[in-house]
């Protein structure tokens, strides 16, 4: 009876980029400039999943 046995190991190392700033110097343009994408990604997605609403009658 053969047997099989994977094995699978991922590494990974996180570093913050030169770009990185501590929340202490977010700007207020900072944050709103991230308030706006989030609000277009949400409405994106709120658009798309009724458009993948069809009600058959």
């Amino acid at each position: 009876m053969p047997v099989e046995i994977r094995e699978l190991v991922i590494k990974t190392e996180i570093k913050s980029g030169e770009d990185y700033r501590p929340a202490s110097q977010i700007t207020h343009l900072d944050l709103q400039q991230l308030k706006v994408e989030l609000l277009e990604d949400c409405k994106r997605i709120l658009s798309n999943a009724n458009k993948k609403t069809n009600y058959k009658r």
